[in-house]
C-alpha cells in the first residue's frame, strides 16, 4: 500500500482523533491541522493540540477566520435574506475543509487530506468515486456531494468502513480524547442554535412584523420577520385551526405563506450548480436513481435528468414533502453518489 504525508483535520473529537490514529497505524506520515474559524475562539485549537500530543504527531493551527466569514458565514446570512434555507455544512466541506484547509496542507508539504467523515472513496480510473459510509445511521456522503474530482482524489476517509459505535469504543480504549468529549455540532458557529439572532445582527431590517397568510391571501396571524421561517415548518406559528405548515416565505413582501400538509408535496425538483460525480448523461437524458433532498431523509426512487451544463431535474416516483430552496439534493446509484446540486 502506498503511504503519504497526510494532513488530518483535528477537531479534538473522537472521529478525527481515531482517523489520525488509523493513518499512523497504516504507516502514513501524519500532521494534525486545526482550523480556527471564529475570532477569539481557541477551545477547538486546544483540543486538537491535545489529541496531537497524545498521538505524538505535529500540530498546526490555521487561522481561517477571514475565509470562514467569506465562504460560510456571509453566504449563510445572505441566504436567509433572500428567503432560502442554507446548508452551511455542505459549503464548509467543499470550500473550507477540502478548499482552504487543503490548500494550507498542500503548502505544508502534505499530499493528502483526511477527516473523520463517514463516507468511502474508491479509485475508478482517473477519477475517484464517492460512496456512502458503511454505517447507515452515520453516513455523511450527502454533505460531501459537492466535492470536485481533485478534492476527492486527495481525500482519505479512514472511518468510511466503520460503525460509529466501534469508533467510539476504540477511541475510548485508546484514550485519544478527553472523557465526555461530545459530538461536533452541525452549526459550530451557533452554539445556542439561534440562527435568527445571527441573521438579524447582520440584516436588522429583516426583523419587522408582517402577516402570516394562506395561499389565497387570507390573514391568519402576525410574525416578527419572514426570514425566521422555513418551508415545512410547523412549530412556532401560533395559529389556530391547524395544523398549519409553512409553504414559502416572501421576503420582498414580508409574508409567511402557510397551508395544509398535502400542499407541501411535490415530485419535481430543479437543481442548479450541479456537481456530477459520475459521468453526466447527455442533455435531456434520464437516469434512474435514489435521491434525497435533505440529510435526514431516506433516499427515494427518482429519475435524474440533465437539463444543461449547470442544471438538472429530479422527478420522484412518489411525491416528497417540503422540498426547500437553498438546501442540497443528492442522487445515488446504489451506494455511489451520482450528483449533488442546490435546490432552486
Amino acid at each position: 500500500m502506498m503511504t503519504y504525508r497526510v494532513g488530518v483535520g483535528l477537531s479534538g473529537g473522537t472521529d478525527s482523533a481515531l482517523a489520525a490514529k488509523l493513518l499512523l497505524e497504516a504507516g502514513h506520515d501524519v500532521i494534525g491541522f486545526t482550523m480556527q474559524l471564529l475570532p477569539g475562539c481557541s477551545a477547538t485549537a486546544a483540543k486538537g493540540a491535545a489529541v496531537a500530543a497524545r498521538l505524538g504527531i505535529p500540530h498546526r493551527v490555521l487561522d481561517m477566520t477571514d475565509r470562514f466569514e467569506e465562504l460560510v458565514l456571509t453566504p449563510f446570512a445572505d441566504a436567509y435574506r433572500r428567503g432560502l434555507t442554507p446548508s452551511p455544512c455542505v459549503c464548509c466541506n467543499a470550500q473550507m475543509k477540502f478548499g482552504a484547509m487543503l490548500d494550507a496542507m498542500l503548502a505544508a508539504g502534505c499530499e493528502r487530506v483526511a477527516t473523520g467523515h463517514y463516507a468511502r472513496l474508491v479509485p475508478a480510473g482517473d477519477d475517484t468515486l464517492l460512496l456512502r459510509g458503511r454505517d447507515p445511521r452515520k453516513d455523511q456522503s450527502y454533505f460531501l456531494a459537492m466535492l470536485n474530482a481533485d478534492q476527492r482524489r486527495r481525500a482519505i476517509f479512514p472511518l468510511g468502513d466503520m460503525l460509529k459505535k466501534d469508533v467510539q469504543a476504540r477511541a475510548a480504549a485508546l484514550e485519544l480524547v478527553a472523557p465526555g468529549e461530545g459530538e461536533s455540532q452541525d452549526l459550530c458557529f451557533l452554539p445556542d442554535g439561534d440562527f435568527a439572532a445571527f441573521v438579524a445582527a447582520r440584516y436588522p431590517e429583516l426583523s419587522r412584523e408582517g402577516w402570516i397568510v394562506t395561499s389565497d391571501g387570507t390573514r391568519l396571524g402576525r410574525h416578527s420577520g419572514a426570514y425566521q421561517y422555513t418551508r415545512g415548518q410547523r412549530r412556532g406559528l401560533g395559529l389556530g385551526g391547524g395544523p398549519w405548515f409553512v409553504l414559502r416565505v416572501d421576503i420582498a413582501d414580508n409574508l409567511v405563506v402557510v397551508g395544509r400538509q398535502d400542499e407541501l408535496l411535490s415530485r419535481n425538483v430543479i437543481l442548479q450548480d450541479v456537481n456530477w460525480l459520475l459521468p453526466p448523461p447527455a442533455a435531456g437524458a434520464e437516469l434512474p436513481v435514489q435521491a434525497q433532498v435533505r440529510y435526514l431523509m431516506q433516499a427515494r426512487p427518482a429519475t435524474l435528468r440533465r437539463l444543461d451544463d449547470s442544471r438538472a431535474e429530479i422527478v420522484f416516483a412518489d411525491p416528497v414533502s417540503a422540498v426547500t430552496p437553498g438546501q442540497l439534493a443528492a442522487a445515488y446509484l446504489d451506494d455511489r453518489v451520482v450528483a449533488g446540486g442546490w435546490i432552486r
